[in-house]
């Protein structure tokens, strides 16, 4: 136990290390564009200096270098993210976005990895079958797909051609009480803003789960080939147990480990979303205001979000690391 706790300690003190690096190389990156984010006010002739010199010295933009990198890094640190140039505090706009994201996205990557789990467990137990080519083929031609052309086929057909679900937007209850009547009329009801936030959800939640599939499938085939090599496999099938209980009981419960560190991971960047793809269903998250915010040089809502994905992606290398050296005692040397 001592040395698991060494190595989550010195793994805690990378992470800390990395992320403080990561936060510097947002800022100079911010730093290196060109214009700065008051632009828009320096290009209206109707607006007095005096104002864009007050907008300049409340954003801190008139600081040194230096100082400016300082409260920068302080400032992601301690969750200070301070005023928007849309005139919101960046901390209100995530806690509206924030949620949206995680619904989406991490609804996608449940249902991603429960297919996969499953599917790739049963390909793997019928190596050379057709079922296993039809499923590869299948699914590596969604995962070679750009996701913003499934998601653009998805609207024109049950957005457009037959208007089933809504073309954008995160809710809109006139909608749901148009097309959806099963929702009933009373808009504040649980099951009506489910119907309303899940019509929305949905289309692009599809997309994403028919382009990350494969490598999910592959991963838990890949694992389950491996294990189905090992000694303990043969002796459980001379023990005369079913071929059903071997794949599950033996075979599948010793190929879990990839995935499961797999998983960790993929929830670091579920923050992030997708950036074109909440563009293309004008689904408000965190991808469509990180976009929004690098093209009009927000970098103060910008930076705010990035350091965000940043965080939850090292903490969750930093999980999945701990899970393998818990798993594993030979990781922690």
């Amino acid at each position: 136990m001592a040395s698991l706790g060494r190595y989550i300690v010195r793994r805690l003190i990378q992470g800390v290390i990395t992320l403080f690096i990561v936060t510097l190389i947002i800022f100079l990156l911010f730093k290196a564009e060109p214009g700065s984010p008051i632009d828009f006010l320096k290009s209206n002739p109707t607006i007095p200096k005096a104002v864009i010199d007050q907008v300049s010295a409340q954003f801190g933009l008139n600081d040194p270098f230096e100082v400016q990198m300082g409260k920068f890094i302080v400032n992601m640190f301690t969750f200070n993210f301070g005023e928007s140039i849309q005139g919101k505090p960046v901390s209100v706009i995530i806690q509206d976005a924030l949620p949206r994201t995680l619904l989406l996205f991490g609804g996608a990557v449940a249902v991603e990895y429960v297919i996969g789990i499953l599917v790739g467990r049963y390909i793997a137990w019928r190596r050379g079958s057709v079922a296993e080519g039809g499923v590869i083929m299948t699914s590596l031609f969604f995962y070679n797909m750009p996701s913003f052309w499934i998601g653009l086929i998805l609207l024109f057909m049950f957005g457009f051609l037959w208007p089933i679900f809504p073309l954008r937007g995160f809710s809109d209850p006139t909608f749901v009480l148009q097309h959806y009547s099963f929702a009933g009329t009373d808009t504040g009801s649980l099951w009506f803003q489910f119907v309303d936030v899940g019509s929305h959800a949905l289309l692009p939640m599809v997309t994403l789960v028919l382009i990350s599939c494969a490598g999910t499938i592959l991963l838990m085939q890949t694992s389950m080939l491996e294990v189905m090599g090992e000694d303990f496999i043969l002796t459980a099938r001379a023990k005369g147990l079913s071929e059903r209980a071997v794949r599950k009981r033996h075979a599948a419960r010793n190929a879990y480990l990839p995935i499961a560190t797999s998983i960790v991971i993929a929830l670091g960047f579920v923050v992030g979303g997708a950036i074109i793809l909440e563009q293309i269903f004008s689904y408000f998250g965190m991808g469509y205001w990180l976009l929004q915010s690098i093209t009009s040089q927000d970098r103060f809502l910008a930076g705010a979000i990035l350091f965000m994905i940043s965080l939850l992606v090292i903490l969750g290398n930093i999980i999945a690391d701990v899970l393998y050296g818990v798993l594993d005692p030979r990781v922690r040397i």
